[in-house]
């Protein structure tokens, strides 16, 4: 389905499903367990606890997604945990204490085995399986030998332009990078 929305679709399903999770697991406090109540002011998205004025605001939870690229090839891995025969990109949630860009490089050695170099920056997505933001990275391959995981990534290879096999769907971040590494 999510194949066939357009981007402010998408935007509004996210951002619904993601206050609807947010209100699924904040009913009671986290810090006394009195039942929450909506904040005073509608245009807040807050919960407040009654008890002891917890405020609980929607969670957000970063991923990293990356496109390595080693010379005119890319790296596309098979994961343990999908139900499509598609290969895609390396990624994962971000870490407490850990910025974008350790997230990236230890995402990678974890899944593959390699070290990356020149990591920059591509764009954002809402991702609401629940409440994530997927940001987008280029980075290039610096060194080490591929080799996925066996846990989480079952296969992990290098695909030039004209070999590709089936790639995630138009529309989803990882597919936007590998889009704009094909057409540039």
């Amino acid at each position: 389905m999510l194949s066939r929305l357009t981007p402010e679709e998408l935007r509004k399903i996210s951002a619904e499903r993601m206050l609807v999770h947010w209100q699924e697991t904040n009913r009671f406090c986290g810090t006394c367990g009195a039942a929450m109540m909506r904040h005073a002011n509608p245009a807040e998205n807050a919960f407040v606890c009654p008890v002891c004025g917890y405020l609980a605001y929607p969670k957000i939870c970063p991923a990293v997604i990356v496109l390595v690229t080693k010379g005119d090839k890319i790296l596309l891995q098979r994961n343990s945990h999908y139900g499509l025969n598609n290969w895609t990109l390396v990624a994962g949630f971000v870490e407490p204490g850990e910025n974008f860009e350790d997230a990236v490089r230890r995402e990678i050695a974890e899944e593959a085995s390699i070290e990356v170099k020149d990591i920059c920056y591509f764009g954002s997505q809402s991702w609401p399986f629940p409440s994530t933001v997927m940001v987008g990275f280029r980075a290039e391959y610096a060194s080490g030998t591929l080799t996925p995981d066996g846990e989480e990534v079952l296969k992990s290879d290098w695909f030039d332009k004209d070999h590709l096999p089936e790639i995630p769907h138009p529309g989803s971040i990882a597919r936007q990078l590998i889009d704009a590494w094909r057409f540039p």
